[in-house]
C-alpha cells in the first residue's frame, strides 16, 4: 500500500480559437504518442476576436464544455498564442553567454517587436554559433493582452496554465517532430496553419524556425463571402462550403456553373497570393545571408484546411507539393476513435499537449 500526499497533474492541450475551442490529452505510448481523450467544441460567439479572449466567462464556459465533451479531467492547460502581433524570428547577433543575453533581450527584441516591450512576453533560445564571432537566436515575443486574456480563460474553467506555446510550434512538434519520415526535418518546409480567422505561414529550416506570419484570411473569409452573397445564415453557409470542391476551379467549364465557386475563387487565389508574397520574402532573405535553403515542400493543416481540393489547388497554385496532414495521418500517433475525423482540427491541440514530455522548448 502506497500514500500520495500530491495530487499528480493532468494536462490538457487547449487550442482556443475564434470559432472552435480543441481540447487533447496525449501520453507516451511505445515510442510514439497515443490520444487518450480529445473534443472540439463551438467558441460562444464574440468571446475571441483576433486572437483576443475579450469575453474570458464565456471563453471559460466554451473550455468546460470541451471538457465535458471529451471526459476530460484535467488541473492544467498548455495554451498557444499566435497572429499578427506574435513576433517569432530569427536573428543573428554578436556571440554571447545565455546568461548575458538574458539581461540584454528586451533591448534585441526591441528591434523587431512593433509593440511596446514593456507589454510583452519576450523569450528566447540560441540555435548555434556563425561566422564571425556572431550567433544566431531565435526571438520570440507575445502581447502581454494576449497571453493574459487566455490564462484568465483558463481560470475561469477551474484549470491552472502551465505552458503558454507558440501555436506554430506546436503543430510542427506533432506533424513533423512526431514523425516517423525523417525527410521532413531534413528539409526546408513550409508548414500552413489554416484557422477561422487567420492562416499562419512558418517556414522551418533542417527543424529550426526561420520565419512565421500570420495572414488574416482563413476559413471564416470563405464563409463569410458566402453567407453574404447569397444572404445565408451561419450554419448553411458552413454546410454549404463544406460541399465545395476547389478542385473544380482548375476546370474552367466546371467553375463558371458553379456559383458559390465562383464567390470563393477571388479570396482564395487572395491567400495563395499571401502565401506566396510570404515565400518569397524567406527567400529573399536566405539570399541577402548568402545561403541557399529553399522551400521544397508544404504541409497545410488546421480546421479551415479541411475544404476538398484546397491542397489541391495550392499545390497547382504554388507549384510545390502540398499535402494536408493532421495528426492521426502521423503514424507515431494511435487512433482515439472517438476523433477518427478531427486529424485536421486538432494538430496544434495535439503539439501543445505534448509540450511538458518535450525534452527541449
Amino acid at each position: 500500500m502506497s500514500l500520495s500526499f500530491f495530487k499528480k497533474k493532468t494536462y490538457v492541450g487547449l487550442d482556443i480559437g475564434s470559432s472552435t475551442i480543441a481540447a487533447v490529452q496525449i501520453e507516451p505510448a511505445g515510442g510514439g504518442w497515443r490520444v487518450s481523450r480529445s473534443a472540439v467544441a463551438e467558441t460562444p460567439e464574440g468571446a475571441v476576436r483576433d486572437g483576443i479572449v475579450t469575453d474570458p466567462d464565456a471563453a471559460g464556459m466554451g473550455i468546460k464544455a470541451a471538457l465535458r465533451q471529451g471526459r476530460i479531467s484535467a488541473t492544467s492547460a498548455v495554451i498557444g498564442v499566435s497572429g499578427g502581433t506574435v513576433i517569432v524570428r530569427t536573428v543573428r547577433i554578436p556571440k554571447m553567454p545565455e546568461a548575458t543575453l538574458r539581461k540584454s533581450i528586451k533591448f534585441e527584441a526591441g528591434r523587431y517587436v512593433p509593440s511596446s516591450i514593456e507589454d510583452s512576453f519576450i523569450e528566447f533560445e540560441i540555435i548555434g554559433d556563425a561566422a564571425d564571432g556572431e550567433m544566431d537566436v531565435l526571438i520570440v515575443a507575445a502581447p502581454r493582452e494576449l497571453v493574459e486574456s487566455r490564462v484568465r480563460a483558463c481560470e475561469r474553467a477551474g484549470l491552472e496554465v502551465e505552458i503558454v506555446d507558440i501555436e506554430a510550434f506546436a503543430m510542427f512538434r506533432a506533424l513533423i517532430e512526431a514523425s516517423q519520415d525523417a525527410s521532413l526535418g531534413a528539409e526546408t518546409i513550409a508548414v500552413i496553419d489554416v484557422g477561422s480567422g487567420a492562416t499562419t505561414v512558418s517556414v522551418v529550416s533542417h527543424g529550426v524556425f526561420a520565419m512565421t506570419r500570420s495572414i488574416p484570411l482563413a476559413g471564416s473569409t470563405f464563409t463569410e463571402a458566402l453567407k453574404t452573397h447569397f444572404r445565408l445564415g451561419q450554419q448553411d453557409a458552413e454546410e454549404g462550403k463544406r460541399q465545395l470542391d476547389l478542385l473544380h476551379l482548375l476546370d474552367k467549364d466546371l467553375a463558371s456553373e458553379n456559383a458559390p465557386l465562383r464567390v470563393l475563387q477571388p479570396h482564395v487565389d487572395e491567400l495563395v497570393r499571401e502565401i506566396r508574397r510570404s515565400l518569397n520574402y524567406y527567400q529573399s532573405q536566405q539570399t541577402e545571408a548568402g545561403r541557399t535553403n529553399p522551400v521544397t515542400r508544404i504541409v497545410l493543416s488546421g480546421g479551415g484546411a479541411q475544404m476538398q481540393g484546397l491542397a489541391q489547388y495550392f499545390e497547382h497554385r504554388l507549384g510545390m507539393p502540398v499535402s494536408a496532414s493532421g495528426i492521426f495521418d502521423n503514424t507515431q500517433i494511435d487512433l482515439a476513435p472517438e476523433a477518427e475525423d478531427a486529424g485536421l482540427t486538432l494538430s496544434v491541440a495535439a503539439g501543445l499537449a505534448m509540450r511538458p514530455y518535450a525534452k527541449t522548448a
